[in-house]
């Protein structure tokens, strides 16, 4: 009787162990900015109100063109002009105008500038922005928080996303977007 007890619990925790790996396995994520995740871009997603500012694209310079989306996985992202995703980090103060990401930091996260004014399909354009980074540079910012891209990430790639958890796909009204991060979030 003790032994099919044994055996039963030597069973039980094989299967649990089993569908946890399975379980894991089924929903990849990035666990680090080197895994890449990506998904087909989507087509802007619009709100019901009209809060875009409309621009010809020789009026926009590189790295001013923002447009929310939805993705199916990683749900509400913002896109630069070339399909990369972007991110906030967590070290950087809305209140404060500067990038606490520099040096080494900026060559992984490429900061998101611009020449111009950030033009902007389905965000409120009253919450883009700019702040000048120490090279004198105009950095764009979301809801006070500069944006940045993984450098070696393809158009659609949220490669990064929840690294060392400081780095987040940005919303399109500023926030962290919360899926598919590799684990809990403070």
């Amino acid at each position: 009787m003790r032994r099919s007890r044994l055996t039963m619990l030597v069973v039980i925790a094989v299967l649990v162990v089993g569908a946890a790996t399975w379980w894991q396995a089924a929903e990849p994520v990035a666990l680090t900015a080197r895994a890449p995740v990506t998904e087909t871009l989507p087509g802007p997603r619009l709100p019901p109100t009209a809060t875009s500012r409309p621009s010809s694209p020789a009026e926009v310079p590189p790295g001013t063109r923002l447009t929310a989306v939805y993705m199916t996985r990683m749900g509400q992202a913002v896109l630069d002009e070339t399909g990369a995703v972007l991110f906030r980090y967590e070290r950087d103060d809305p209140h404060k105008a500067r990038s606490a990401c520099l040096g080494d930091c900026a060559a992984v996260w490429i900061p998101v500038t611009t020449d111009g004014t950030p033009s902007v399909t389905g965000i409120d354009p009253a919450l883009v922005g700019t702040i000048k980074r120490p090279e004198g540079a105009r950095q764009v910012t979301l809801a006070g928080r500069p944006l940045y891209k993984f450098a070696n990430a393809r158009p659609g790639e949220w490669t990064g996303q929840g690294a060392d958890h400081l780095w987040f796909v940005v919303k399109a009204d500023g926030q962290r977007n919360l899926n598919c991060v590799p684990g809990p979030v403070q």
